[in-house]
């Protein structure tokens, strides 16, 4: 865990919270001024983090009392004390850490940010049931020639190698640039459309993958714009046929004393009834999920879409189900989520994962019969935010507040 000591060997602090996009937003301090803001933080617009799309001004009430807007402050939460890139800052040096929101009264931590959301139903994980995640993310992207508009490849080419050698300078480039800040990309892959390439982020414990995706965003969009290039985060794009990038999100849930729970002893090849519940939680809940996974209105253009999520179903090793069980040798069980979009902010794909899990679990809920094709998802964004208010099990473990803001921002 980074002390204040580590903190010396910049000259500079980046401080940021994640909004309800996860996009980082804050400022950046000379390490001088670390002790200070450590005691009393620093000033931050409370609604900043509630803005909408295109930084569109939030007037919530709570944001804004009598005409003045509410002002919070940042507290450095040094444990996740990371280097910023190299390709951006050169020889400055340059550290960057996550902040808590609190209130100016009392110092008291805000819980309704969209990671203090996710921390919030960790914890409840922990505390109810014992247990810990271990998850991460798949990251598609597209990749263009920022003055040509020109998408990086020549044609489709899933799977290509090729595609990956003749790139490689700027594709590996992106990972170390990555590595160096301490986010560990594991594999890359060229995906279907041109321009289109997939990479996986390590697997982690906590909340550290909302962290690194949401990191990923941001650093990947600096890179590769000082490379000559855009990196486009868009969930449907038309110009390069219909493809759909989305953050799908692998998932296990482990005990005190190691062991996956999802794995059935007796039969490797099949959920443990911890298991089936936990995915039956996640059925119940899909519809309510797709508004946290799929927030913008481009989005739905990916649910119900050939190669998107179509129905809150599941199936062992099936690509078209929605929720994907990924049973590996070695006995490693794990959920995929495909309903997460690129546009997603990734803080809120795990806490409601999680939070309709537990639920499942609490409930004892029975997993329907896999491949079942009755309940579709949401087909529109104001669909889905209905199906999100209406969900008072799940806004309840997210905590109201947070779900209100959400549902006001978009």
């Amino acid at each position: 865990m980074a002390t204040v000591s580590d903190v010396n060997q910049y000259d500079y602090i980046e401080l940021k919270i994640y909004d309800v996009h996860g996009y980082k937003r804050g400022r950046i301090i000379t390490c001088s001024q670390l002790p200070s803001v450590l005691k009393n933080g620093i000033g931050m617009r409370h609604g900043m983090c509630y803005e909408g799309m295109h930084g569109i001004y939030n007037n919530h009430q709570f944001f804004v009392h009598d005409g003045k807007h509410v002002n919070m402050r940042m507290v450095p939460i040094l444990s996740t004390l990371r280097p910023c890139q190299k390709s951006v800052f050169g020889n400055r040096k340059v550290g960057s850490v996550i902040c808590e929101l609190r209130f100016p009264e009392d110092m008291s931590v805000d819980t309704s940010t969209t990671r203090e959301s996710a921390q919030s139903v960790l914890c409840l994980l922990q505390e109810e049931l014992g247990l810990h995640i271990k998850s991460s993310f798949e990251i598609e992207l597209g990749i263009r020639d920022s003055k040509t508009g020109k998408y990086l490849g020549d044609n489709s080419q899933w799977g290509s190698l090729v595609a990956l050698e003749e790139n490689q300078d700027l594709l590996m480039g992106l990972s170390d640039d990555l590595r160096d800040m301490g986010i560990k990309c594991d594999t890359l892959l060229c995906e279907r459309a041109i321009g289109q390439f997939e990479y996986t982020l390590e697997i982690t414990d906590g909340i550290e993958a909302a962290d690194m995706l949401a990191e990923f965003r941001a650093a990947s969009h600096l890179y590769l714009k000082r490379e000559g290039y855009d990196a486009e985060f868009m969930a449907c794009n038309d110009t390069i046929g219909n493809i759909y990038n989305g953050f799908h999100y692998n998932i296990s849930m482990w005990d005190s004393n190691g062991v996956n729970v999802l794995i059935n002893p007796d039969k490797p090849s099949e959920l443990s009834e911890f298991g089936r519940h936990w995915l039956a939680g996640l059925i119940e809940h899909a519809p309510a999920l797709t508004a946290l996974c799929s927030p913008t209105v481009n989005c739905y253009r990916r649910v119900n879409s050939k190669w998107g999520p179509n129905f809150a179903n599941w199936g062992i090793e099936q690509r078209a189900c929605t929720f994907r069980v990924k049973i590996e040798p070695g006995r490693n069980v794990y959920i995929e989520n495909r309903i997460p979009s690129s546009a997603c902010n990734p803080h809120l794909v795990l806490a409601g994962t999680v939070a309709a899990g537990i639920d499942g679990v609490r409930r004892k809920l029975p997993l329907p019969e896999p491949f079942v094709e009755t309940k579709r998802l949401p087909a529109t964004l104001e669909e889905a935010l209905n199906e999100l208010e209406a969900d008072t099990v799940l806004t309840e473990i997210l905590g109201p507040k947070m779900v209100d803001w959400y549902i006001f921002s978009l």
